[in-house]
């Protein structure tokens, strides 16, 4: 697959595939789009790719020249159906693949930490700082290969706080991986846009999300998850930057447990900012590396 059309047909069938009542008109769009390039230049084929991949639909009104006697003719054609919030955010995933982004994670409430770093997942290649009062706390990630370690505070210790970790000592841990741990293993929502934005319409998917669109036209989700020992609620909110892909992730999950036997609940808000697509991600090897065993 060469043209942009087939690459993104093939990412809404695998994406969208058994999704009821979500199923666009993509084989009619994609038809449009292969005779425009026909009759087109290479100007309005840019445009045409566009119109594809945001799904966006114009009615054309064409006024033909009438033989003198006879009224005008206008001809316009049919507008497509609209693009629904489901389908809005899968096209942004699709354009939120394989490439590269800086990454800001914000934790709120008691002990809420921000993330910082970036990321590309095309070579498995990045980095993640979370600076707390005595260290920071530092993930690298080369090609595959994981390292976690602690650099020097950002400000003088606290007084109540010894001398901290071994400073850029870093444990290298066994095995290759294809995403910073920062989310675990990425089957939850914040954890599958780590690796890949474009994994995010396939986690809200496995959580049966509802998706709606908001007044302002940002996308919003929402979903619920039950077990024995509890259960959540989680609502969220999908920004997208000027080109179409996922620019903010913006989560609250309220939620309940018994698993200590009592009743437990709480709230957590978190919020995803991704931006620099495309930006270069560059990583040094750590020089003082002590390899983990698991």
């Amino acid at each position: 697959m060469n043209s942009i059309d087939d690459r993104l047909a093939q990412r809404l069938h695998d994406i969208v595939d058994g999704e009821t009542g979500s199923e666009p008109p993509v084989g009619a769009l994609i038809e449009r789009g292969r005779r425009g390039r026909r009759r087109r230049t290479t100007a309005l084929v840019g445009s045409t790719c566009a119109l594809l991949a945001l799904g966006v639909g114009t009615a054309l009104t064409v006024p033909t020249t009438s033989p003198s006697g006879r009224p005008g003719v206008t001809t316009e054609a049919a507008r497509p159906e609209p693009v629904s919030p489901a389908m809005r955010l899968v096209s942004a995933a699709a354009a939120s693949e394989n490439i590269s982004y800086r990454i800001r994670l914000t934790n709120s409430g008691p002990g809420g930490l921000t993330y910082e770093g970036a990321f590309d997942p095309r070579t498995a290649t990045g980095y993640v700082r979370a600076p707390q009062d005595d260290s920071v706390m530092t993930e690298l990630l080369i090609n595959g290969t994981r390292y976690q370690g602690g650099e020097r505070p950002l400000s003088p210790l606290p007084a109540d706080k010894g001398p901290g970790e071994t400073y850029g000592r870093y444990g290298q841990y066994p095995g290759t991986y294809d995403r910073l741990s920062l989310y675990g293993d990425g089957n939850e929502v914040l954890g599958a846009a780590e690796p890949d934005p474009a994994a995010l319409f396939a986690a809200l998917k496995r959580a049966n999300a509802t998706v709606t669109e908001n007044p302002d036209g940002s996308l919003h989700f929402s979903y619920a998850e039950s077990g024995r020992d509890g259960s959540s609620s989680t609502t969220g909110d999908v920004t997208l930057d000027r080109d179409g892909r996922i620019a903010t992730v913006a989560l609250t999950s309220t939620w309940q447990s018994t698993a200590k036997g009592r009743l437990d609940t709480g709230t957590s808000n978190s919020t995803l900012e991704l931006f620099d697509y495309g930006t270069a991600v560059t990583v040094e090897r750590p020089t003082d590396v002590v390899p983990i065993k698991e």
